[in-house]
């Protein structure tokens, strides 16, 4: 385990504990206001173009949220959020963890890990007959890096704002636990928002279970590596390879071609995730536990080892 994080933790010069704790709220509804007036204006712009153009634009494209107009709504977010957080913290940001040290080389680790979680729940479900595939004999090879790069940016963003920020920020008013289970919670909080408070399923229920422990691992590799491009990459190759490659969707997000075409068995919505797609499923929340037990383990392991070197 390495001290980066802590060192992340201590180059924050704010000590004002109310300002540690509001700012970070107030940045993250900002953000979330601001996500909406993008939203808005994308779906204002494709209307426009439309009529401009007399004819319909492939609307299928834009719902998916893997559009080209989707990519610059989430680099814009992208911008306002490195913006947002720049103005409001006295450090640099490379005080905190966002610099590219050994960007290339962390982030080619975490896609590897990325492409083994996605790929054991895909083989999980495809032999427990929970879905039907086939190859998709019409690939637009160009949509394969358009979605890439999506996956791409909103991984960093996610990083940025809830690990780099959030996650540094809470530590240092309330430890490492409290801010991983806070900033956990924070998340779930989000997506429910964004469902609108509705009455909850079991199938729902699974998926905000899956977001909460995929933020706890997220939280613990970043604490234990210190490293933003490992999670940047584990994030962006496990959402590419679930929709692009498996054909699954990702809640709302999906790619219009595939690499495989999927067919959801309903009688095993549990599993498989239903319309959530595969991060909605039963699979998930035993990756995700198993890896946060994991990670859990290699932490204690190493603050018992550094305690029996103190020792001797």
């Amino acid at each position: 385990m390495t001290n980066k994080f802590q060192s992340y933790v201590d180059n924050i010069q704010e000590s004002n504990k109310k300002n540690l704790f509001i700012l970070p709220l107030i940045i993250l509804v900002v953000m979330q206001i601001i996500g909406f007036f993008l939203g808005m204006a994308s779906v204002f712009i494709v209307s426009f173009i439309s009529i401009i153009k007399h004819k319909t634009i492939d609307f299928e494209a834009f719902l998916s949220g893997t559009s080209f107009i989707n990519l610059i709504t989430y680099i814009l977010l992208l911008f306002f959020t490195i913006l947002l957080i720049k103005q409001n913290t006295r450090s640099k940001l490379s005080e905190i963890g966002i610099n590219g040290e050994n960007g290339i080389k962390y982030f080619c680790y975490g896609s590897l890990v990325g492409i083994v979680m996605a790929t054991i729940v895909f083989l999980l479900l495809f032999f427990s007959n929970s879905i039907l595939v086939e190859m998709n004999e019409n690939i637009i090879y160009v949509d394969i890096f358009k979605v890439f790069i999506v996956f791409f940016v909103l991984a960093l963003g996610d990083q940025i704002l809830m690990r780099n920020y959030f996650l540094t920020f809470f530590t240092k008013i309330m430890g490492i636990k409290n801010s991983i289970i806070s900033t956990s919670f924070i998340s779930v909080l989000i997506f429910l928002i964004a469902k609108g408070f509705k009455i909850l399923d079991i199938k729902t229920l699974i998926l905000f279970l899956n977001i909460f422990l995929g933020y706890m691992l997220y939280s613990l590799i970043y604490y234990f590596y210190g490293n933003m491009w490992l999670v940047v990459g584990i994030s962006t190759l496990n959402n590419f390879f679930q929709t692009m490659v498996f054909g699954s969707k990702l809640d709302i997000l999906y790619a219009i071609n595939p690499l495989f075409k999927l067919r959801i068995i309903e009688n095993a919505s549990i599993l498989n995730g239903d319309n959530y797609g595969f991060e909605g499923g039963i699979f998930y929340t035993i990756l995700y536990l198993a890896g946060v037990l994991f990670m859990l383990y290699k932490i204690n392991s190493e603050k018992t080892s550094e305690k029996d070197i103190k020792l001797s």
